[in-house]
């Protein structure tokens, strides 16, 4: 199974996706705008004791989708892909935006959910970074805010404090995300916007770990707090010096050991 990186026809789309290593599968599904490559860290973490399958969701990397569509629509896409994997039931990981994913599959799709790991998740989209990203999203699509805009922007709100002071000590120079497909960042945008979290999460029933970095300020500890006392029997793993990017060698292992235990 080692380094199958194919597409696949599912739920009227054509789904890019990456398989790699062998064990119980994991999928791993990323946040607004984001590609596989955003687990390119992770997935070496993972793949000696899982059979680790990494997504572009619609509209972003080498998913296209030109249409609007929600949360529910790119969940649906993780559970085809999984029928055509051959594969009933799977551990799944989200990260923002893909935690929502994550969790509306988890609570239409409770059997084929062996355990639910969210990270960065929010019940609700806190007042400022939506502010933000709204603007970003729209300006980018009409033109009048720039991908470098968008990409320096989204790296002051991903990173903790740590990750300038460093590379300022060591004169480093910071690399820039790149920017997204801006048609697909406005309907994932749309999507998020559109997403009802609350009534999902208090109908989850599969085991749930929720992980937050304690220097976020996309959203902010606090808003993973909420999320997790509204999912019952939610364990919580909060990482200091973490932002909204974690580094996966600060919470990874704690999931290996709740999907272990579970």
């Amino acid at each position: 199974m080692e380094g199958i990186v194919p597409f696949a026809k599912v739920n009227g789309i054509e789904m890019y996706y990456e398989r790699v290593g062998q064990g119980e599968p994991i999928v791993l599904i990323t946040g607004l705008a984001g590609d596989v490559s955003f687990w390119n860290k992770t997935v070496p973490m993972l793949s000696d004791r899982f059979d680790v399958i990494t997504v572009d969701n619609r509209g972003a990397g080498r998913t296209r989708c030109s249409g609007t569509f929600g949360i529910e629509d790119m969940a649906d896409d993780v559970i085809a892909l999984l029928d055509h994997l051959g594969i009933f039931k799977s551990n799944i990981l989200g990260w923002s935006m893909g935690s929502h994913i994550a969790l509306d599959l988890a609570a239409r799709y409770p059997d084929r959910v062996r355990t639910l790991t969210i990270v960065a998740c929010y019940l609700y989209r806190p007042a400022r970074s939506a502010y933000i990203l709204e603007y970003l999203a729209d300006g980018y699509a009409d033109g009048t805010v720039s991908g470098g805009t968008v990409a320096k922007v989204l790296n002051v709100l991903l990173r903790n404090s740590g990750f300038f002071e460093e590379a300022e000590r060591k004169g480093r120079t910071i690399r820039e995300i790149q920017p997204p497909d801006p048609t697909g960042f406005k309907n994932q945008m749309r999507a998020v916007n559109g997403y009802d979290a609350e009534k999902d999460a208090r109908s989850i029933r599969v085991p749930t770990l929720s992980v937050h970095g304690l220097e976020d300020i996309m959203t902010e500890p606090s808003a993973g707090d909420e999320i997790s006392s509204v999912i019952k029997g939610c364990e919580k793993i909060r990482i200091p010096g973490e932002g909204h990017v974690l580094r996966p060698e600060s919470y990874i292992p704690y999931v290996m050991v709740f999907i272990r235990h579970h």
